[in-house]
């Protein structure tokens, strides 16, 4: 079915879980040009709750309502990842565009699949990688492609947590429904900002481990990409004994660092001098995403995470999976 012109999105959300309760689902209701007029749940009681506290008009606990209900012209999929596929071909083949939780897809098959939908339908899709468009992530973009800390020769990844906070025997740290567990659910946002920033690695080596076995899924990973320019080094370890994370960009003049997980200033040093940037995050740190989604849907502004985009950072997972 071919999505019909739009005057404002008009939304409905799939999955209204802990990611849709601050940081996203407000967002759809403040951005301008914008409503969110249904939400669905498998559990027919929290859906009712989540729209009662959020003032949401109707609530279902049937994804095919949700998907036939005509006042809905886009649907944002915040379920588990083996749920994307599925429900994205779904939407887009209802005639809705759709804004697509990350990671894209489990792997790069169901990536091709979605991304044949995209094209047999007409329809639009964006993948929620919102730190595309936070205002301190545009900074460190800035600066380095203005080239404030000069040539690039290395980035360092890094990000531990405490075993204690990874162990749950959520979705999170089941395989089979997140495609991995910690690294997947966070560092594909570190992955996809790279390849925004760089555009795909010419060589990936990686490593990852289970090493306390705790739940089914990664607690160590480590990974090598050579942009021929400039190496990432990445070390991230979920079984450690102590909180710590950031992305440190060395340059010839200078480096700068900031944390992407945590409210964070951007540390610009150069010439052994450092400087503070303080640029903080929305209350809802999807809504200048949103806006850019909404531009595309609206106004044929450029897309700001594609199928393709998405995909880059699934197929860097699957390949840092693969080892040495």
């Amino acid at each position: 079915m071919q999505p019909k012109q739009m005057g404002s999105v008009r939304w409905g959300i799939l999955g209204c879980g802990d990611v849709t309760e601050i940081k996203s689902g407000p967002a759809l209701q403040k951005a301008p040009r914008s409503d969110l007029i249904s939400v669905m749940r498998r559990d027919g009681d929290k859906a009712a709750d989540y729209a009662k506290r959020h003032n949401v008009p109707r609530w279902t606990d049937d994804a095919a309502v949700l998907l036939a209900d005509e006042d809905i012209n886009a649907v944002y999929i915040a379920t588990p990842p083996n749920l994307h596929a599925d429900y994205a071909v779904r939407a887009l083949q209802a005639g809705k565009h759709v804004l697509l939780e990350k990671p894209i897809a489990l792997n790069a098959e169901e990536c091709d699949v979605i991304e044949a939908a995209v094209k047999e339908t007409g329809g639009k899709l964006s993948v929620a990688y919102y730190r595309r468009a936070l205002p301190r992530f545009e900074k460190l973009r800035d600066i380095v492609q203005k080239g404030s800390i000069g040539t690039i020769n290395l980035i360092e990844v890094r990000q531990f947590k405490l075993a204690s906070d990874t162990a749950s025997q959520s979705w999170k740290t089941d395989p089979t429904v997140g495609g991995g567990g910690s690294f997947v659910d966070m560092q594909t946002h570190t992955l996809d900002w790279l390849t925004y920033l760089f555009g795909p690695p010419a060589h990936v080596k990686g490593l990852k481990k289970n090493t306390l076995k705790l739940s089914a899924a990664e607690d160590f990973v480590s990974y090598l990409f050579d942009y021929d320019r400039f190496t990432v080094v990445g070390l991230c370890s979920y079984a450690a004994t102590q909180d710590e994370e950031a992305v440190i960009i060395h340059g010839d003049k200078g480096t700068a660092s900031m944390g992407f997980f945590r409210p964070s200033d951007i540390t610009l040093t150069v010439a052994g001098v450092a400087q503070h940037i303080h640029l903080p995050d929305p209350p809802h740190v999807h809504q200048p995403f949103v806006e850019r989604v909404i531009g595309y849907f609206l106004d044929d502004a450029p897309n700001p995470c594609s199928a393709q985009d998405g995909r880059l950072s699934t197929e860097l997972v699957g390949e840092i999976f693969a080892g040495l």
